[in-house]
């Protein structure tokens, strides 16, 4: 986000998130500590066996941390420290941070800024305990984007959001054996919310899980998760044997005894905020998701473009292939357009308003309200268009919209 609009200050997201990240590690780095940490907090992702980055993903802020495996594949770019017995990083990848370790595979053409440690004291950190609770017995299907989809707190069974539904939370304690959405799908919550979630957490492509208001952070949803089947449930879930299918005979074996919860699995180009808590299950977010919050799981992979945030502030860094240069000699981005929306304007809202544009959030800062918006476009008339297209819906919560203009030529 090099230049967000005419006569605001440039913000620069990344430089901002390394400077602290780096503070962190010089300040709370201590041998003497049993486990390292003794808590999660600082951590974007958190896992007891292994961590899997995909190639083209983006950690915008937070640290990663694992107490087995590290492995990060090829053009990442990471804005956080990495804590880990085994670490491994492929081609074109640039750490920005700390990387402490027992042992280190590093492609030559890849580069570590900060400090790198040898050893690190295990384990880096403890998982919590999800505490006990109890699931009810009433079964419920969402349907449509009805402003009356509101569920009060309470102990229920099953809940399903279907395609291109809508369910708001008004916050509080929410227990669950399942809660499954479905493509295009929306979760909202209104205040503070914790999902207790017995047996299956699933969300197929282009789920939203979002806060419903500006004053809520990411991590004000948690979502705790034990993923085995409850005494005496006999229910198939349609998926049941695709799962099984990824299992290997131990997994099998884990699973059936209790030992290995169900895997959490999230299509691509979902847009999660929530602290996710898995102590024996496996997560899988697919490609190009954003998240915002934290997950501490069993092991965690993520898919290729994703962006990951531990701040509600992130940015994903803009393709540089795609600078052209206009008739008044000005160097832009093609497929970025930057939008300043009024104070109030939610994620859901922004969600709304670019759709008509197939437009993707790809960086926000809060105050002022700005947004980044990485669209379809390859040239210039293209990029009018869309501009076009949005201004002329005369939305009220819009205040400017701006290409994203990196400068111009001497």
């Amino acid at each position: 986000m090099k230049r967000f609009i005419k006569n605001l200050k440039p913000h620069y997201l990344i430089s901002a998130v390394v400077v602290s990240g780096v503070v962190f590690a010089a300040t709370n780095f201590n041998f003497n500590q049993q486990p390292l940490f003794s808590n999660t907090n600082n951590f974007v992702l958190f896992s007891e066996k292994e961590i899997t980055l995909e190639q083209e993903t983006q950690i915008s802020s937070g640290d990663l941390g694992s107490n087995n495996k590290l492995d990060i594949q090829k053009d990442n770019i990471i804005n956080g420290n990495l804590f880990a017995k085994e670490i491994s990083i492929d081609k074109n990848t640039t750490v920005n941070g700390n990387t402490s370790f027992n042992k280190l595979k590093f492609h030559k053409d890849s580069q570590i800024l900060g400090v790198q440690t040898k050893p690190v004291k295990l384990p880096i950190a403890s998982l919590p305990q999800i505490p006990n609770f109890t699931i009810g017995n009433q079964n419920l299907t969402f349907t449509g984007t009805s402003t009356l989809n509101i569920l009060t707190p309470g102990s229920y069974r099953n809940i399903i959001l279907e395609k291109n539904s809508r369910l708001t939370l008004i916050g509080g304690t929410y227990n669950l054996r399942k809660l499954e959405l479905k493509e295009n799908s929306t979760l909202i919550y209104n205040a503070s919310t914790t999902i207790n979630i017995q047996f299956k957490l699933k969300g197929q492509q282009k789920t939203s899980i979002l806060p419903g208001n500006n004053n809520l952070s990411a991590i004000d949803l948690s979502v705790n998760y034990i993923g085995t089947r409850p005494k005496n449930d006999k229910e198939r879930e349609d998926d049941d044997s695709e799962i099984e299918s990824v299992m290997d005979v131990q997994g099998k074996k884990d699973f059936k005894s209790g030992n290995l919860g169900r895997p959490i699995i999230f299509g691509k180009d979902s847009f999660l905020n929530f602290k996710l808590l898995a102590p024996k299950a496996n997560v899988k977010l697919a490609d190009r998701t954003i998240l915002r919050g934290q997950i501490l799981a069993r092991k965690v992979k993520i898919g290729k473009g994703a962006i990951l945030s531990r701040e509600d502030l992130f940015e994903k860094e803009s393709d540089l292939e795609k600078v052209i240069e206009d008739t008044q000699g000005n160097l832009l981005l093609v497929n970025e357009i930057i939008i300043l929306f009024v104070d109030e304007t939610t994620f859901q809202d922004v969600q709304d308003i670019i759709r008509v544009v197939n437009g993707e959030i790809t960086g926000v800062i809060t105050s002022p309200n700005i947004f980044k918006i990485q669209i379809p476009a390859a040239t210039i008339a293209e990029l009018d268009a869309a501009i076009e297209l949005l201004e002329n819906s005369s939305n009220p919560l819009i205040i400017e919209i701006t290409k994203n203009v990196l400068g111009s030529f001497p």
